[in-house]
């Protein structure tokens, strides 16, 4: 009897011993549930394309494009300084640490908006601040700067304006120039810019 309770007195202390010494997973930390539904719930976490166009024309530094889209989609057109991460790798070691720079505003887009809406609740959970989606994604961008629709002459002043913004943005994007862009006259001008050969981009996982 003895010598049961002493094997199971050492079975005790090497378990001990093993909880001790075996390093603790590190986990990610999540949002409050409440604050979560509250933030959805919430329409502060949209920016325009407009918006997003005048941001990159001005070369703002603060502004980190995240194309959620798959990398064959990414390569063959993509907004300028876009990285690709695949939303399947959002969690990862990597990509969590680009997120979570410092003074930047992390921008997700995909063709649509609900593949960036999905990826912007799973960041938020995880308390990846200042994450922001482009309204309408890819699909928005392009039948607004590249396809504009035409505006009447009876249309409000505030209307000609986004058109002539419209217009300098889409020659700024199809190559006809800065310049042409940036000295047309425009009022509130926002970032948007694609381009036809995407840049080096980061890549995680998913689409």
């Amino acid at each position: 009897m003895e010598r049961k309770y002493t094997i199971l007195a050492v079975l005790m202390i090497v378990l001990a011993l093993g909880l001790v010494l075996v390093p603790k997973k590190k986990e990610l930390k999540e949002t409050n549930p409440q604050a979560l539904l509250l933030s959805i719930a919430e329409k502060s976490r949209y920016l325009s394309v407009y918006q997003v166009t005048h941001r990159i024309i001005e070369n703002d530094p603060t502004l980190m494009l995240i194309d959620l889209r798959p990398a064959a989609q990414f390569k063959a057109f993509a907004l300028p300084g876009a990285i690709n991460i695949q939303p399947d790798s959002l969690l990862a070691k990597s990509t969590l640490a680009l997120l979570n720079e410092p003074g930047k505003d992390k921008v997700l887009y995909a063709n649509s908006d609900q593949l960036a809406e999905k990826t912007w609740v799973t960041g938020t959970r995880y308390a990846i601040n200042r994450l922001y989606v482009m309204k309408g994604g890819m699909n928005e961008w392009f039948n607004t700067i590249i396809k504009p629709a035409e505006v009447s002459a009876t249309a409000s002043s505030a209307d000609h304006d986004l058109a002539s913004f419209r217009m300098a943005a889409r020659l700024y994007f199809t190559g006809a120039g800065q310049e042409t862009a940036k000295t047309a006259p425009v009022q509130k001008r926002e970032n948007i810019q694609v381009i036809r050969k995407a840049p080096e981009a980061q890549s995680g996982g998913g689409c």
